[in-house]
């Protein structure tokens, strides 16, 4: 009996350690305060990589050797191909990118409340610096109702940026209490989104993919991490 409880014990003891070192290690990865500036080289770094790694391997296969039949090319382009989506996997692991979910938060301003409706009308003008896509590499956020990828030209150059799309304000079903301790402490209210970032799909032989992916989307309290309501993104 003694030993079967004592072997109880050390299962548990194992469960319970390899629980918490999971909870760790997840935790880790969960950056919660990215600044926006640093979310911006990140992307332009991966943007980078993954332009260069795709121009490598476009280099490999655009042209059959001389003494390369039809069916010798097309194998070759394919092994050349999955090289591709193998070294993009394990860059991916390396960089700890299939694991990390970066915070961002956007400044919130409210506009007006109508408390018949008990509507908050919420404006966001923040944008955040993103790459642009490019003939051998598009840059996409996936289709949601909040956050956007859009180009635009300004004074001259190119630039591509991350926007909150309400059309034209986020309706905030509130009371009004708390609408009012919201308005109080106005400059504390943000909006918070989670974003993972993934380039592992590749779209053809010479295309790659650079995925911003909107997690979730929040309505905080800067101060205090209180959260007025909050969304999956799917």
């Amino acid at each position: 009996m003694k030993k079967n409880i004592a072997l109880f014990v050390s299962l548990f003891s194992l469960l319970t350690t390899g629980t918490l070192l999971a909870q760790v290690q997840q935790a880790v990865y969960q950056d919660e305060d990215t600044p926006p500036e640093s979310f911006t080289i990140l992307l332009k770094d991966e943007w980078a990589y993954l332009r260069d790694a795709v121009a490598q391997l476009k280099k490999e296969t655009e042209n059959k050797d001389e003494f390369e039949t039809t069916s010798e090319f097309q194998a070759r382009a394919v092994r050349a191909r999955d090289s591709l989506q193998s070294k993009l996997n394990a860059h991916l692991k390396e960089t700890k990118l299939d694991r990390r979910v970066f915070g961002l938060c956007f400044k919130a301003t409210l506009d007006s409340y109508n408390a018949d409706a008990q509507i908050y009308s919420v404006k966001c003008s923040t944008t955040i610096e993103a790459p642009y896509s490019i003939p051998t590499v598009d840059c996409l956020v996936p289709a949601n109702p909040y956050i956007q990828l859009t180009d635009s030209i300004q004074g001259g150059y190119r630039t591509s940026s991350i926007f909150m799309k309400f059309n034209p304000d986020f309706q905030w079903k509130v009371g009004k209490s708390e609408a009012r301790s919201a308005k109080a402490t106005e400059s504390n209210v943000f909006f918070k989104v989670h974003f993972t970032v993934d380039l592992t799909e590749v779209r053809s032989a010479n295309h790659g993919l650079l995925k911003i992916i909107p997690k979730d989307i929040a309505l905080i309290n800067r101060s205090n991490n209180y959260e007025y309501w909050k969304e999956e993104i799917r």
